[in-house]
């Protein structure tokens, strides 16, 4: 009767280390799913924040090249209003000598 009840605990055993090895496994399977879902979640809220940021730089970097652009482009028309005032004021020099030549000419 010994070997009976030693082969039936050690049966019972076995049983028992099956039945913890499988709850072990699906614990471990339970708790990759767990992680793999995190995983996911983490790298789609990444997603979102990383476009969002680059939507931000990218209006920042517009709203900076306007600025410049605007600077730039109000030097230039206070540099042409320069030019032209100096224009001007030679072309106005260059009559009166075409008309001193002119006169000369004639007095000639």
């Amino acid at each position: 009767m010994k070997k009976e009840e030693t082969l039936q605990r050690i049966k019972q055993v076995e049983e028992e280390v099956r039945r913890s090895k499988d709850g072990v496994l699906a614990d471990r399977e339970r708790l990759l799913r767990g992680a793999r879902r995190e995983a996911l979640d983490l790298r789609d809220s990444l997603r979102v924040e990383a476009e969002r940021r680059q939507e931000q730089i990218l209006k920042d970097a517009d709203a900076a090249i306007s600025r410049e652009k605007e600077t730039l482009l109000a030097g230039g028309r206070k540099e042409a209003a320069v030019l032209r005032a100096q224009a001007d004021a030679n072309m106005d020099r260059a009559v009166d000598r075409l008309i001193e030549k002119f006169k000369g000419a004639l007095n000639a």
